[in-house]
């Protein structure tokens, strides 16, 4: 493979959370009932008219001005031609000659390495249905609650040259579009899918080989092996003086390799021309303005910002941006507490310990901001220990008590009294003789025994650097 370059372009499709369809009034809901969010208009039903939903332009518009793109003064709807059994109208409505959004780049970092993959388009379209295959019935169905739902498709240039770099790409996408509201990015809902263009070529070439097409990739895992997979086929068969055709690709992720699907389409196979019932969206500078003005700061600019202005290591600035839930987490903790180090470990550690323990993909935080910065003070202030600290976590997570009042009921609270301190000190020095003499004789470990003793005489209680104090004077 050394002597070969990979070269890809992705084609990000990303489902845009609206309340509405998006040439209709149909709800825009997953996991509905069978056909139970449809109408004449996501159907195709002749002599239906749709009618645009705003809110998927301002999505668009904003997806695009969070990758630096420039926005189209007019976007134009055109009628993608196929025909497949869960497209009811045999036509997908979309954009080519005048997408909403052109140009543009998607920033990332890679091994500490500031990159970016550049934009062709973003253009706005509508998704097809599902079909469900029935094993034991032997017969396919078709669920159209999907029909209609609204999308953009990204399409890179292709600038992305390794596995890791298709896989960063993504990941900067799916936490800005998340960041800005306008799409849960679910892979696992479909809501984030993505179809992997691939050629290789030999190093120093000028000519990119001939291209394969990938789908059915349903998690950025499989993104990765795909790619590395039909990398090594293409190199194996160039080698063996074989041809490259342009197909496109079906990848199993459970056998780890691609089937043949078909042919490559082009855009003249769909026979693209403008919707008649959809005119043109004139779109002004004072409107791009105002959805510019909504914007929030993104997941890119605030990583960057919580290692420069908060001096906080890079790989806690990523975990802390990575979920949109523990970014407005971590700052709705900083408006009642400025100390971004000290809130910032307990996320990384103690929250995010809590997180991974739930089965969904994008984990809500269950403690209160005002709970959890409530719960550090009182490990600050001494008044309970790191133990008790975390086993009130664990109690509070869901039910979101008073972290303050449990600690007095359970009787969590530490004791700072050192003449209780000292009481359990000279108990354990008094139970454990050889402990002490191994101590005297250098052996350092036996420290740590002791303590141990003297934090099962208080049952936990006592403070741990008073009774240490307590007894390494004692000792000596």
């Amino acid at each position: 493979m050394n002597n070969y370059e990979i070269t890809v372009g992705l084609e990000i499709h990303v489902e845009l959370k609206t309340e509405t369809k998006a040439f209709c009034r149909c709800k825009n809901q997953f996991g509905a009932p069978i056909n139970t969010n449809t109408c004449p208009i996501c159907m195709g039903m002749p002599g239906a008219i749709p009618t645009i939903n705003k809110t998927c332009v301002e999505y668009a518009i904003k997806s695009g001005l969070a990758f630096d793109c420039d926005i189209n003064n007019v976007a134009i709807f055109e009628r993608k031609n196929y025909f497949y059994p869960d497209l009811s109208k045999a036509y997908q409505i979309s954009q080519l000659e005048k997408p909403i959004c052109i140009n543009g780049k998607i920033r990332y970092k890679l091994n500490g390495e500031e990159k970016f993959t550049r934009i062709n388009n973003i253009h706005m379209e509508e998704d097809a249905g599902k079909s469900v295959h029935d094993a034991k019935l032997n017969k396919s169905f078709i669920d159209y609650n999907r029909c209609g739902v609204p999308l953009i498709e990204i399409v890179t240039e292709p600038d992305i040259h390794s596995a890791d770099e298709a896989v960063a790409t993504l990941t900067s996408i799916k936490e800005t579009l998340v960041a800005i509201g306008v799409s849960d990015c679910k892979m696992q809902e479909g809501s984030l899918r993505c179809d992997v263009n691939l050629s290789v070529a030999p190093k120093g070439s000028d000519k990119l080989g001939n291209r394969t097409e990938m789908k059915n990739l349903n998690s950025f895992k499989a993104v990765k092996r795909a790619i590395e997979f039909e990398a090594q086929r293409q190199i194996n068969a160039i080698e063996n003086g074989e041809v490259i055709h342009q197909i496109t690709l079906k990848w199993d992720d459970d056998l780890g390799k691609n089937e043949p699907l078909r042919s490559k389409e082009t855009s003249n196979d769909y026979r693209y021309f403008p919707d008649p019932d959809l005119l043109p969206i004139s779109i002004t500078p004072e409107y791009i303005t105002r959805i510019k003005h909504t914007m929030p700061e993104l997941p890119y600019d605030r990583k960057n910002r919580y290692m420069n202005v908060f001096g906080l290591p890079k790989q806690d600035a990523e975990t802390l941006t990575s979920n949109i839930n523990v970014t407005n987490f971590f700052e709705d903790c900083l408006k009642l507490k400025n100390q971004p180090k000290v809130v910032c470990n307990w996320i990384c550690t103690d929250v995010m310990r809590k997180l991974k323990e739930s089965l969904e993909e994008e984990p809500n935080v269950s403690i209160s901001a005002q709970n959890f910065v409530e719960l550090i003070d009182m490990f600050q202030n001494k008044e309970i220990s790191i133990n008790s600290a975390r086993e009130l976590l664990d109690r509070v997570w869901d039910t979101n008590e008073s972290a303050k009042q449990l600690a007095e009921e359970l009787g969590l609270k530490q004791n700072n009294s050192a003449d209780d301190a000292k009481k359990f000190v000279l108990e354990a020095i008094a139970n454990n003789p050889q402990a002490v003499a191994d101590f005297k004789s250098g052996n350092q470990k036996a420290i740590t025994y002791l303590m141990g003793q003297v934090m099962k005489l208080s049952k936990g209680k006592i403070n741990p650097q008073i009774a240490t104090q307590l007894l390494l004077e004692e000792l000596k």
